[in-house]
């Protein structure tokens, strides 16, 4: 149990990385983000069960848009070429860069387990 705690610490220092008190919200956000790349705010909503006002905050913090402090910049949100009203949401390279910090750190612990 103390390896899987260690991986936890691990992916929250990642986290912590982008802001030192990174709300969870944000990162469960982030992550259906870079699963899902063009989904759109109702879609993210749906995926994190969290309501669209909350999920419209967040998005706004992890783009350019931060209501209180300096915004993110892990996404980019851009209009729908279809649909005007629909916003498509993207990882910029800082973001791409944050999962891919987060996918080293489960991928390191995969190898060590597949090892011992």
């Amino acid at each position: 149990m103390a390896k899987e705690i260690n991986i936890f610490l691990a992916l929250l220092r990642e986290l912590q990385k982008i802001d030192p008190e990174f709300p969870l919200q944000y990162a469960v956000c982030l992550a259906e983000i870079s699963l899902d790349e063009g989904l759109s705010l109702t879609a993210l909503s749906g995926k994190t069960g969290m309501p669209l006002s909350t999920v419209s905050r967040i998005v706004g913090a992890l783009s350019k848009h931060r209501q209180k402090g300096t915004p993110y910049g892990l996404i980019r949100v851009t209009i729908s070429p279809e649909e005007r009203r629909k916003k498509e949401l993207y990882l910029t390279t800082r973001g791409r860069a944050i999962i891919k910090g987060i996918s080293s750190v489960i991928e390191q612990n995969a190898d060590q387990r597949l090892r011992a």
